[in-house]
């Protein structure tokens, strides 16, 4: 009877050991389960918009003053600045919410030039990369505001759409220039060689008119001439044969944009 006693006692307490060793793992489980900020960051984004539209409506733009652009941005920074930090669940949105911070700050760095010459220019540039980021965040969590902002919310993300249009269009034109090599010469004994290069339009939009200017260096990295080429109505996905002659000598030379209009 005494062994049997013992075996249940002994029996008893390893079943208590286990099930305190389940429930502190359970308990560990839970307190070390990650905090995700990505519902706080929208929420305070959706307040910090509103803040700086309120502060807008209060002020008529021929009256804007350096102090009020501050006040514009600070209105969205003090509610969201710390969320560079934050841990996020969606790798999206960590990075579109740093780069939407940072977008303010450049604002705020733009004020430093409010009474030089270039500010608008600095200022509209820094304006359009912050509308660009939030049109992104809005397109994948529709941002909840007031409705009384609502046609703010409409023209940033007009406004917001267009930038990130030319950018991408931006972006395609820098690579079909990189993608331009002169590959194929002739010499019809004139003294001017003709060099040409077939390039195909990877850009996926329809190009009304393309300049670039194309410039001859020598082995020292001197320009030893400047020369231009263009075409029009230049379809998406078409090829074209784009030309230059010379009489000077070259060992290499670089493409840059002259002017292009797209369709």
């Amino acid at each position: 009877m005494k062994t049997h006693y013992h075996l249940h006692k002994l029996a008893g307490i390893i079943l208590a050991l286990l099930l305190s060793i389940t429930l502190v793992g359970c308990s560990s489980s839970k307190s070390t389960k990650t905090k995700y900020d990505d519902k706080a960051f929208i929420a305070s984004l959706e307040r910090g918009l509103e803040a700086r539209w309120k502060l807008t409506d209060a002020v008529e733009i021929q009256d804007i003053k350096k102090s009020d652009y501050e006040a514009f941005i600070n209105a969205e920074l003090t509610r969201i600045s710390d969320y560079s930090s934050k841990k996020y669940k969606s790798t999206f949105l960590q990075e579109n919410a740093i780069a939407y911070i940072n977008s303010l700050k450049n604002q705020k760095k733009a004020l430093k030039s409010y009474n030089d010459a270039d500010f608008q220019t600095k200022w509209d540039k820094a304006y359009d990369a912050r509308n660009a980021i939030l049109v992104k965040i809005d397109k994948k969590y529709h941002l909840k505001i007031n409705k009384k902002y609502n046609s703010y919310l409409v023209e940033l993300r007009r406004s917001g759409n267009a930038t990130n249009k030319n950018t991408a269009k931006n972006t395609a034109l820098n690579s079909l220039i990189k993608s331009i090599k002169f590959n194929d010469k002739s010499d019809d004994g004139s003294g001017f060689i003709e060099y040409s290069a077939t390039v195909k339009n990877t850009t996926g939009y329809d190009i009304k008119s393309f300049s670039a200017v194309v410039k001859l260096k020598d082995k020292s990295n001197v320009t030893t001439d400047t020369q231009y080429i263009n075409t029009e109505n230049w379809n998406k996905n078409e090829k074209v044969q784009l030309k230059f002659a010379t009489d000077k000598d070259f060992t290499s030379y670089t493409v840059t944009k002259d002017y292009v209009d797209f369709d």
